[in-house]
């Protein structure tokens, strides 16, 4: 037990990364609508360029390696659904609901940092 705690003592490796989310919102022949998630934010940006290549070129340009790739279904329910029926013949209400169902694209980069 000694000998494994001498091992750490002499050598102090150190080892961290930061991770980035990139979650593409709309793409369409004008450009790239999408948000960038660090853990601390989220902040929307575009570009002009259509391109998801060019876009994970972006980020390889500023260090971060992509890691994964994932597609996530999201579904939106919006509107308001009548909880009670005032009506004597049991009519039920017609409700505005709205559902939406969107494919959403990430990109999860990261960024490695080792430190001897």
């Amino acid at each position: 037990m000694i000998k494994f705690l001498l091992f750490f003592l002499v050598f102090n490796f150190t080892y961290s990364q930061e991770w980035l989310i990139v979650s593409i919102i709309n793409q369409n022949s004008k450009g790239i609508k999408y948000e960038v998630d660090n853990g601390e934010k989220i902040s929307k940006k575009t570009t002009k360029n259509p391109s998801l290549v060019n876009l994970i070129d972006v980020f390889k340009q500023k260090g971060y390696s992509l890691n994964n790739v994932t597609q996530i279904n999201q579904i939106d329910l919006n509107g308001v659904f009548p909880l009670f029926n005032n009506n004597a013949n049991f009519n039920f209400q017609t409700t505005n609901l709205n559902l939406n169902n969107n494919l959403r694209t990430n990109l999860w980069f990261r960024k490695e940092f080792k430190e001897e």
